[in-house]
């Protein structure tokens, strides 16, 4: 076997030309290490290699093979005599099979996969969209499509979500965000230790009975999931092709990346660049109090890459102003909308900021739900958290949901409470459809799915925790109001500028950009007391004919609103009112006989546009 000193240039084991190259380090300058390998087919043990001080610098070793002697194997890194997979693993063997008990044969140890074919040429389309076009779409793989009606070899992998492809791009999606789809364990374990029969004491791993369902664990970040993309030796493979699918279909992918506390930033760094010039990701969402963000926004390499963070100091955001891919993604904008609309102390003031929230140099991300909390239905649904199936007597969760039953606490028959419910989720969608910033729709809002009360289904690996795609009238019903509200955000580049809305009518148009307005026009200041506000977008600031004039109603009785005065050959239209929605709804302008005010019924939101007409009748 041939065996030579390796280039010591990339952690991990590397496939180039006819040579593999193993580079690792070790936890001090004096242990001894070896390389252990097995046969990937049944993980049994082939051979060992010991590496003496000529393979190594420091504290890392770094060695060369023939790649012909290492076909069918896998590989351990051994430190004295402790046994373990290696950490920049582009590869996992060893859970190929998604919640395999069957893996306590091997005390469930994962082995690190070579990565034959990382190096290999594929087809890819290039997709580069501007964040003022972006409808982002977040989704749990498995979830997904175990959701969906789809063939038994679809569920729960990337072959399930290539199939829903077609309908995310229905529904005019440009972001798709994945939740980890790296190389998780998805058994809880535990150990312990156990007396054995000589009498002495020896630890054992067990399984607690749980699944990880979400993956926010220690995991291989650089490895694709085996049991996600078709087992070990098809995981580079396949992960390419959901990539060039949805680049195809003119989407981006943004990963979820989950790191622990602890994790070095060094490897931070490496993941993220190796899954941008490997795999092609156009994103990434960092999950992790503890992440290098200040290195990660600022790192050359990936200076085209989005990145999608809950706080980025201020001092790296200004200065972005050329290239705008760093944005803040928390739950602020949910929060400030739920507490006005729920009656919950919620403040008009911070959701009009919330709805105008966009920098030239960086961006905002909106959403009105997140897989760490209700979903929407159940925003609206459920007044209480009920994780009792978790294991945890509901002490996981949060506690503070601003959310509403509206009369009965889950499900109900009551048509009455039915019709708020679907009332309040149209108007959730509305604000956030209509808020400046990026809007993010977590799968299966769109059609009022339901955790059963469950705000944390982290450990739910059934229909409690997936995105369920049940037909019913109401639930379709509801699909085709979001699909025509994105295909309106869609149609009005006004509500989604890029620029922060300035207020003022800096380019001498006749209109302000933004501006407010309540029973009287033009009224430019918000009290804490209102609970219903006008909004007035300037078509012109965005080259457009249309004015978009939106009146949200959080009282719970109507309220009449002015409407600001068009040019003589203007006339108000009205495209939707949420509390008047039904199956022969369109949005196309309607004509109004009132053109000094509006009357908007309670709890609901009104849209109109300015249309042009030859005279004044």
């Amino acid at each position: 076997m041939y065996i030579n000193t390796g280039d010591f240039n990339t952690f991990g084991s590397i496939v180039a030309g006819d040579y593999v190259t193993f580079t690792f380090s070790v936890d001090n300058p004096d242990s001894k290490a070896a390389l252990v390998f097995y046969n990937q087919s049944d993980l049994c043990f082939a051979f060992e290699v010991g590496l003496t001080d000529e393979y190594r610098v420091g504290q890392v070793y770094s060695v060369r093979f023939d790649k012909k002697d290492l076909v069918g194997l896998c590989y351990l890194i051994k430190e004295q005599d402790r046994l373990h997979a290696d950490p920049y693993s582009r590869l996992v063997a060893g859970r190929d099979q998604w919640n395999d008990t069957s893996r306590r044969s091997t005390d469930y140890q994962v082995f690190s996969g070579i990565p034959f074919g990382m190096e290999d040429d594929w087809e890819d389309s290039t997709v580069k969209i501007a964040p003022c076009d972006m409808l982002m779409y977040k989704l749990h793989m498995r979830g997904f499509t175990y959701g969906a009606s789809l063939s038994k070899n679809s569920l729960g992998n990337y072959k399930g979500l290539i199939n829903r492809l077609a309908y995310l791009k229905k529904l005019n999606v440009t972001t798709i965000e994945l939740m980890p789809v790296y190389d998780f364990e998805e058994l809880f374990l535990e150990s312990r230790m156990v007396i054995d029969k000589d009498g002495s004491r020896k630890k054992v791993t067990e399984h607690t009975g749980k699944v990880n369902y979400w993956g926010y664990t220690n995991a291989y970040y650089m490895a694709p999931k085996a049991s996600y993309f078709g087992g070990c030796n098809e995981a580079i493979k396949a992960f390419r092709k959901l990539i060039s699918s949805i680049h195809n279909e003119g989407m981006e992918c943004v990963m979820e990346m989950s790191f622990v506390y602890g994790t070095s930033h060094d490897y931070i760094i490496d993941t993220l660049r190796y899954y941008v010039r490997y795999f092609h990701v156009d994103g990434f969402h960092i999950l992790g109090a503890s992440a290098p963000i200040d290195r990660i926004a600022t790192d050359p390499f990936l200076g085209d890459t989005k990145i999608f963070y809950e706080h980025i100091p201020e001092d790296i955001l200004i200065h972005q102003k050329d290239n705008k891919h760093l944005f803040l993604y928390n739950d602020s904008f949910m929060y400030v909308t739920r507490q006005i609309q729920n009656h919950m102390n919620g403040s008009m003031v911070q959701f009009a900021n919330h709805m105008k929230r966009q920098n030239i140099a960086y961006g905002f991300v909106n959403y009105m739900s997140s897989v760490c909390g209700f979903t929407l239905w159940d925003s609206y649904s459920y007044g209480e958290k009920h994780n009792l199936a978790n294991g945890e007597d509901n002490r996981d969760g949060n506690n503070n949901n601003f959310s509403c039953n509206y009369g009965v606490e889950g499900k109900t028959n009551n048509k009455n409470i039915n019709a708020m419910r679907f009332l309040q989720m149209r108007n959730g969608f509305t604000a956030m459809l209509l808020s400046q910033g990026i809007p993010l729709i977590v799968a299966g809002d769109e059609v009022a799915n339901s955790n059963d009360g469950n705000n944390n289904p982290y450990c739910q690996d059934n229909s409690m925790g997936y995105s369920m795609f049940i037909k019913s009238k109401s639930r379709e019903l509801m699909q085709r109001f979001v699909t025509q509200l994105i295909d309106f955000r869609m149609g009005h580049k006004c509500i989604r500028q890029e620029n922060a809305m300035e207020m003022t009518d800096y380019k001498h148009i006749g209109f302000p950009d933004l501006s407010f307005h309540g029973a009287e026009p033009w009224m430019m200041s918000i009290g804490e007391e209102q609970k219903a506000l006008g909004v007035l977008y300037s078509g012109a600031y965005a080259d457009e004919k249309e004015d978009v004039y939106v009146c949200y109603n959080f009282h719970y009785d109507s309220v009449t609103m002015a409407l600001p005065l068009l040019a003589s050959k203007k006339r108000w239209r009205q495209v939707l009112n949420t509390s008047e929605y039904n199956e022969d709804t369109d949005l196309t302008p309607k004509p109004i006989n009132n053109q000094q005010s509006i009357v908007v019924n309670g709890s609901s939101i009104s849209i109109l546009v300015s249309v042009n007409i030859k005279d004044k009748t």
